[in-house]
């Protein structure tokens, strides 16, 4: 029997610094130059599980299976509303991850999900156990 793709949605946030000049109409747009913080060529980034409900079922609608397109649908909405709600911090949404299949290699069937890690090795530092 299948195992169901565990309703949560992995956000990657990378920390960011003012690039340049501040914009004239800042006060008015609320616009920030920044660009991506590199310490020894590599983002420095966390990891941020974010456990999904659907709100729908527990109101009574039918249940609605989690899957791949519904995961990064959330994570796209849930990475702009986090910038949203941290726009004092110098992190930034940079990427979405969805849970990942662990495949029987003689049956083909799913026998478990793991969540995804923090990035790439090569351009990305995770950071553990620190705050925003």
């Amino acid at each position: 029997m299948p195992v169901p793709m565990p309703t949560a949605v992995v956000l990657i946030v990378c920390k960011t610094v003012i690039a340049g000049p501040a914009d004239q109409n800042a006060a008015y747009t609320g616009y920030e130059n920044r660009q991506w913080a590199t310490e020894h060529s590599m983002m420095v980034c966390r990891r941020q599980e974010v456990q999904l409900y659907d709100q729908a079922e527990a109101m009574g609608a039918a249940a609605q299976p989690f899957n791949q397109q519904r995961c990064q649908r959330a994570g796209i909405s849930l990475g702009v509303n986090w910038d949203q709600a941290h726009r004092g911090s110098s992190y930034r949404f940079w990427r979405v991850a969805c849970p990942v299949p662990i495949v029987d290699t003689k049956t083909g069937d799913i026998i478990a999900w793991k969540m995804p890690e923090c990035g790439r090795r090569d351009i990305v530092v995770c950071e553990v156990d620190t705050a925003i």
